[in-house]
């Protein structure tokens, strides 16, 4: 929790009847700046070319309030999450679904394939016994005479 607390201005004067006469102060801008806390060296210490992408967005963190960073981080969070949780069952399903082809389609195909093989064999065999009929001199099969 903040506490907070009033300090008082020394360019204040505060009357007995509770009212209040602010002091004007007279700033002498040409004055030395020896004293002050800030002076014209430190912009040029600063090299904008050096600055890193992290950088600037390290420094408009305080444009967000905390609740609206917390917000942020536990959406993050939760997308993180389910997207490693999605890509993990993504895997599992991808690996189950990969083996069981190896597993059944494979035998299958080569079952598949060798009964093709054979069954273009016998037609193969089939058409060179008739071929054989047809050009076998002599025979009168092929001429469709019969003795």
């Amino acid at each position: 929790m903040v506490k907070l607390t009033q300090i008082e201005d020394e360019t204040q004067t505060q009357f007995p009847d509770g009212t209040t006469q602010i002091n004007k102060v007279e700033i002498n801008e040409f004055e030395d700046s020896e004293g002050s806390d800030f002076s014209d060296d430190d912009e040029d210490d600063f090299d904008f070319e050096k600055e890193t992408l992290l950088d600037r967005v390290a420094a408009l963190k305080d444009i967000i309030s905390p609740q609206q960073r917390d917000q942020l981080y536990n959406l993050s969070s939760k997308i993180s999450s389910y997207a490693s949780w999605a890509s993990a069952q993504g895997g599992n399903l991808l690996w189950t679904l990969t083996s069981s082809s190896l597993l059944l389609g494979v035998p299958l195909a080569l079952a598949i394939l060798s009964e093709t093989q054979l069954q273009e064999m016998e037609k193969d065999m089939s058409l060179q016994a008739a071929a054989q009929d047809v050009l076998a001199p002599g025979s009168e099969d092929a001429f469709g005479k019969k003795k």
